[in-house]
């Protein structure tokens, strides 16, 4: 793989490391999601479709990682002369290789391919014993990251996603959740009450990091504003703040050529693909719809078309006050 090939899954790498660890735990893909705003002060939300717990995956492979005790050294072809230098220069020379460094990759097009001497393949091996304590190190301590955001739950456990599924069902409004391999589930969410005081979904008991898909926030002036962080797949939230948006950017700029790896990792991602409906027989004061809201019968309607081109996520400010 060429220099910028492999600094590109690096920077890809750090990039998806980061997004899934600092709050975009869930992510919504095919949905329907309801919502309705009573000037009574009631309300119901309903959402039913696909739910990603991300980067399950990948950590459960970090699990696998960690006993690597059948792992292999393999030394890397040598060029040129053999090198007349000490083992620290040779590790170091190994290492910018490994690393996608473009001046050691143009020499080594340029250098005819040879036998390793031994003092070479020792420090290859010293450098590759290095790289994978520190690989090691490094996948434990993310590990132990997500566990403290899912509240506990080792995710590399073949438990972990029967926990998961049962902290869930504990809850108000979860009537069916299915997993359906590698982080996917299927819920059937519905719920009701009273809109005097703030709503968010989802919210799961110790988990932590979580990106709303619905925020429902209860103003003094006996307003509600709606909002759908998780509807939205551009970039106008910051991506260290957890938007699918920003990491969704990042992959765009990193890999755009539809063979390159990145675009292929890129296109595997979940992405947000429903229909948000918010109905209410308040007054509608502010929308971002593309068509304004519609009339059925005592209700207005606001609706949202949600993919991965909308930039903007779904937002309205209701009055409940008296007609």
């Amino acid at each position: 793989m060429r220099a910028g090939g492999r600094m590109g899954m690096r920077i890809l790498a750090v990039a998806a490391a980061a997004w899934m660890l600092t709050g975009c735990l869930l992510s919504p893909g095919k949905f329907t999601a309801d919502m309705t705003v009573l000037r009574g002060g009631g309300f119901s939300f309903a959402y039913k479709g696909d739910i990603h717990l991300l980067g399950l995956s990948q950590l459960i492979a970090m699990g696998a990682a960690l006993d690597d005790s059948k792992a292999e050294f393999t030394p890397s072809p040598c060029y040129g002369e053999p090198a007349e230098v000490d083992a620290a220069v040779l590790k170091t020379a190994y290492v910018q290789e490994e690393q996608g460094s473009e001046d050691s990759e143009d020499w080594a097009e340029e250098a005819l391919e040879r036998e390793c001497t031994p003092a070479e393949i020792e420090s290859q091996k010293e450098a590759w014993e290095e790289q994978r304590a520190a690989k090691k190190a490094e996948d434990a301590k993310n590990i132990e990251i997500f566990k403290a955001m899912l509240g506990g739950i080792d995710p590399t456990s073949p438990d972990a996603i029967d926990e998961f599924i049962t902290r869930i069902k504990k809850q108000k409004g979860w009537r069916e959740v299915v997993h359906k391999g590698d982080g996917l589930f299927t819920v059937d969410y519905a719920i009701s009450g009273r809109i005097d005081q703030d709503y968010s979904f989802p919210t799961i008991e110790k988990v932590q990091g979580i990106t709303p898909f619905i925020v429902a926030t209860a103003r003094a002036n006996n307003a509600v504003r709606i909002d759908a962080p998780a509807f939205a797949a551009g970039g106008q939230t910051s991506f260290m703040g957890g938007n699918m948006g920003g990491l969704m950017s990042i992959l765009q700029a990193v890999g755009s050529s539809s063979n390159s790896e990145e675009a292929k990792i890129f296109a595997n991602l979940p992405k947000p693909d429903g229909v948000f409906t918010l109905s209410t027989d308040g007054d509608i004061l502010t929308n971002n719809t593309e068509d304004g809201p519609s009339v059925s019968g005592a209700m207005r309607v606001l609706e949202w078309k949600v993919n991965a081109r909308r930039e903007r996520a779904p937002e309205a400010l209701i009055s409940l006050n008296p007609a």
